[in-house]
């Protein structure tokens, strides 16, 4: 069996480009910079620009045709409610009162690969570059008044710049890429709180759940399917460790595990890179020794994942069966699962992050 398991095909997603929209909702300006691309306003106005009209429904209309909303974020309920349209529309125009940063960068996260573009009323210089630039992806449109015109020409064009392509993990696969990758330190570091996950499905020989302590090297935890003379199977349970480490999702979001329930559904993957969604029964917390394992993947990439230190906790080693955590040694290879991308609130998203 080869070491890559399962490839995804990528998907190549342009970043950097960024129109300007001139707020015109209460007036046309005489004469209208040839550098910005719309201009927003209440009704249609003869320009040499294009026209994007604001209704009082609060709806974007471009040539006739309805393109999306404008939503104003005053609270967390209006921000769930732009998060829950991500998808469905070409465009949201973002008007925020108060916190402007966090929602912009909280639907930033959550509009990747949605095929929703996102539009910011901005209202001075300070938030002009913060929101073109919010988690070094930015928004795909400013939208601003007459006086941070040139100063927005200038960001769009450092925007381009930056222009480059990434590459996204395709949400569609039902499989994930595993590699191989070196285990290079093995330390115990005292007692610690950790998590039991009890699923409502039955768990297979060679499944379990991707858990580490960085975002972007993941290792597979094997469930406790397999006999043992000294303790009974458990086989709807992963010993996932630590309550700081990641798990991935069933809409390759993570999370801490500290922040799941009961209810919450996760990603189940097997050996092989196949994947299924169960739903979580039952989280277990206890305090148990914990044991500290490190790898690296060709020099580069590296990650650890905290576990309990017992022998029904399992890794996956190089000959693709599960092996206990108390038998392996520095020098040996498990199975894990590598992404180039980082992460916010568990959305992945093209920007750099480094964790250690």
């Amino acid at each position: 069996m080869r070491e890559n398991c399962t490839i995804n095909s990528p998907k190549l997603k342009m970043c950097g480009f960024m129109e300007i929209w001139l707020n015109c909702i209460d007036s046309l300006p005489e004469n209208l910079p040839k550098e910005i691309d719309f201009v927003l306003t209440s009704e249609l106005r003869n320009s040499e620009h294009q026209n994007i009209i604001l209704n009082n429904d609060q709806k974007l209309v471009k040539n006739g045709k309805e393109i999306g909303l404008m939503i104003n974020i005053s609270s967390e309920n209006e921000q769930n409610y732009a998060l829950s349209l991500i998808g469905s529309v070409n465009w949201l125009l973002l008007k925020c009162d108060n916190w402007k940063m966090i929602p912009c960068e909280n639907l930033i996260a959550a509009a990747e690969s949605s095929g929703t573009k996102l539009a910011a009323i901005v209202e001075n210089e300070l938030e002009v570059p913060a929101v073109a630039f919010a988690l070094e992806i930015g928004i795909d449109a400013l939208v601003i008044s007459n006086d941070l015109v040139e100063l927005a020409i200038i960001t769009k064009s450092q925007r381009l710049e930056n222009l480059k392509q990434e590459e996204m993990i395709n949400l569609d696969s039902n499989s994930l890429n595993f590699e191989f990758a070196t285990i290079n330190d093995i330390s115990t570091i005292g007692v610690g709180e950790r998590v039991c996950i009890d699923t409502t499905n039955l768990l297979d020989l060679g499944e379990g759940m991707l858990c580490g302590s960085f975002a972007n090297s993941l290792a597979l935890i094997h469930a406790e399917t397999i006999d043992s003379e000294f303790v009974p199977t458990r086989p709807f349970r992963i010993n996932a460790g630590s309550l700081h480490s990641y798990i991935l999702m069933k809409d390759n979001t993570t999370k801490y595990i500290s922040e799941l329930k009961s209810g919450d559904e996760i990603l189940i993957v097997n050996k092989n890179g196949k994947t299924r969604i169960s739903k979580i029964g039952r989280i277990k917390l206890e305090k148990r020794p914990l044991i500290k394992i490190q790898w690296i993947k060709d020099n580069e990439i590296e990650g650890n994942v905290i576990l309990q230190q017992a022998e029904t906790v399992r890794l996956i080693g190089e000959n693709f069966e599960p092996i206990s955590i108390t038998e392996l040694k520095n020098g040996m290879r498990v199975l894990i699962h590598n992404s180039i991308q980082t992460r916010h609130i568990g959305a992945p998203i093209r920007a750099f992050s480094q964790e250690y």
